[in-house]
């Protein structure tokens, strides 16, 4: 069955192997009507597939441009270059009177001590535009220890704004258009970082780029609406570690970028300035490919779903527009509230803002580091920082993994020790990381520890997202907001720490992430208990399932005559409220058995599981449901 439009689907045209409810079942691979396995990763068909790889690719390209700077810093910060046509350059530094004469009379046969002292001082290093090396030459814009700590501190701060705000946008305007927007949009700070001149104007520059971040949310809302629970999961993690390697992407490439534009004669202030200028110039051009080649759901975009659909008879009220009773701006503050004042939701805040957070920091200040503590030049110290991000291209769906592995053999308990355990070998290897100097380890043993750091942290990463879903069922959306703007928080503070030095403030941010482990085993899931205990008592007790505000949309957009009728319990009864105030109960309320397979281990419950926590991001194993499961809003982790 071919589409019925270019860019307009109905139920008819998924009515086939691999869709349900217009929603793909598969990511990888799929099985064909022969039994053959087939590859559809590389699938660029609209809807699915182009919505896949374009929100991936966008997110990816936004951590590039985030993190563009950190791998510049050693030249950004040189002072810069004065007129090589003064006195102070053709007299006092080169030819007349100074102790430098007689160093730069013939540079052949010269000490290279001797040459080292005349470009780092700090006069005579303003007349050499061309020269790299730390501490050497001129090129930047001047700045201490203590503006590069601010600026880094700034550029993350935006992206806690923006994630909050972003979901419920993109609730009214659609993912397309709220994507395309904030590409194309934030691609101006982006361009404008390559004509920063003054510590101020950097500062701003940073703060605009860093609203970037909030394309996690996008990213991960279009891929809950482009796949099935039984792969949406692995659809979203996949999505956001690919997108996520973005930090370690830039790191490697930002520095080789440079080196390539010093070898093609340019001075270190046109090398740096023209390496700022192509992430930006990827993310506009992206923003116009998703806002004219993709679509915001199975069945299209949105604006022409509800031109359509006036265009049709209308269909018989059967009351499913008005379920929840509220609109998603609203519905979306509601489970902020509620999830903001169940102390659960603060514990995996803390334990991601010294894991995901940490990384942000990591992103920020590793090339540096590696610069200045193993006399690396600015590309590779930036090659050598580039591995803390790489791991993000399989361990954090490790953890979710490992999660899963845990919950199959000791229950939801299990992944509470999964999320421990990732988080205690975290905080560890940390402490290793930080203990290793160039005379103690040396670089070899950095790369190692650096390395191990990496894994367990992203692992925890996906840990934590395994266990969001258990924490307020009800509002599952504003748990994953405030657990992931934990992380844009921990990076703020983590930068700060990094005033009293970064191996002294690595150490301590160590030292955090080890005792934040050790407050997983205080946390107690209702009907399920704690690590060390489980609930032995009123297991039938559970709070309602909250409201699939994404799938209500898409259904509400539909032409009538395609609209699905919704499922609703057998016994009318037994239903839950359709009140939103009544869907808001502290998470002892209790509830009757409803058509879905499994919650907790009981048979005939459901938590509201947001759709993103299935196999590959820690979620439980589903089968097939009776009614749209969990709250997709999955603002601010990432």
């Amino acid at each position: 069955h071919q589409p019925s439009t270019m860019t307009m689907w109905t139920d008819a045209d998924w009515d086939k192997p691999g869709y349900v409810n217009g929603k793909r079942d598969h990511l990888f691979v799929k099985k064909t009507s022969a039994g053959a396995v087939k590859c559809t990763l590389f699938n660029f068909k609209r809807p699915h597939g182009r919505a896949f790889h374009v929100a991936w690719f966008a997110f990816f390209a936004c951590f590039i441009m985030w993190f563009a700077i950190p791998p510049l810093m050693v030249t950004i910060k040189k002072p810069r270059c004065g007129d090589t046509s003064s006195d102070l350059c053709m007299k006092d530094c080169v030819a007349g009177g100074s102790e430098f004469l007689r160093i730069y009379e013939a540079t052949a046969g010269v000490a290279e001590d001797d040459l080292a002292k005349l470009y780092k001082d700090k006069q005579c290093a303003k007349c050499f535009p061309h020269k790299g090396g730390k501490g050497m030459g001129c090129g930047g814009i001047g700045l201490d220890k203590n503006q590069i700590l601010v600026s880094n501190v700034v550029s993350v701060s935006g992206t806690i704004i923006i994630r909050v705000l972003i979901g419920p946008f993109a609730d009214w305007a659609g993912v397309r258009i709220t994507y395309s927007a904030l590409l194309v949009i934030f691609s101006i700070p982006g361009f404008l970082a390559s004509t920063v001149t003054t510590y101020e104007g950097l500062v701003v520059v940073r703060f605009f780029i860093s609203l970037v971040g909030g394309s996690f949310v996008i990213t991960q809302l279009w891929t809950t609406i482009m796949f099935h629970s039984n792969v949406v999961g692995l659809a979203n993690a996949t999505s956001a570690g690919w997108g996520n390697l973005g930090g370690g992407a830039a790191l490697a490439i930002m520095g080789q970028v440079f080196t390539a534009m010093k070898k093609s004669g340019l001075s270190n202030d046109q090398a740096w300035r023209r390496s700022l200028a192509w992430p930006p110039a990827v993310l506009f051009a992206t923003g116009l490919f998703a806002y004219f080649m993709t679509d915001d759901c199975p069945y299209g975009n949105y604006s022409e779903m509800k031109k359509r659909k006036a265009e049709e008879p209308a269909a018989v009220d059967d009351g499913s527009d008005l379920q929840g009773g509220a609109e998603p701006v609203s519905v979306a503050g509601r489970s902020l509230r509620v999830a903001s004042v169940n102390w659960r939701t603060w514990v995996l805040f803390l334990v991601y803002a010294f894991s995901f957070g940490v990384e942000l920091v990591v992103n920020g200040n590793i090339a540096l580091y590696f610069s200045q503590a193993f006399d690396l030049s600015q590309g590779d110290g930036g090659l050598a920082g580039s591995l803390f991000g790489l791991f993000n291209l399989f361990a954090r769906s490790l953890g979710g993994w490992m999660s899963d592995k845990f919950n199959e053999r000791w229950g939801v308990r299990g992944r509470l020790w999964a999320l421990f355990i990732c988080t205690l070998l975290m905080g560890c290897f940390m402490l290793v990381f930080s203990n290793v100097t160039k005379d103690n380890g040396g670089f070899g043993g950095a790369l190692g520890a650096l390395g191990t750091w990496a894994l367990f942290l992203a692992m925890t990463e996906g840990a934590v997202f395994a266990v969001v879903p258990y924490v307020e069922p009800t509002a599952v959306g504003g748990v994953a907001g405030i657990v992931g703007a934990g992380g844009n928080c921990g990076a703020l503070g983590g930068n700060f720490i990094l005033r009293i030095g970064t191996r002294p403030g690595f150490m301590l941010l160590g030292w955090l992430a080890t005792i934040s482990a050790f407050l997983v085993p205080l946390l107690w899931l209702p009907g399920v208990g704690s690590m060390f205990r489980a609930q032995t008592e009123n297991l039938s007790e559970a709070p309602a399932p909250a409201l699939n505000l994404e799938e209500k949309k898409v259904e509400e957009a539909k032409p009538p005559a395609t609209r699905e009728v919704q499922l609703t319990p057998m016994n009318p009864a037994q239903a839950p409220s359709m009140n939103p105030a009544a869907q808001a109960p502290s998470t002892q309320q209790s509830m009757q058995p409803m058509m879905a397979p499994v919650m907790y281990g009981q048979p005939g419950m459901m938590p509201g599981m947001m759709p993103g926590m299935m196999p590959g991001m820690g979620g439980m194993p589903m089968q097939a449901h009776a009614m749209p499961m969990g709250y997709p809003m999955m603002h601010g982790h990432g």
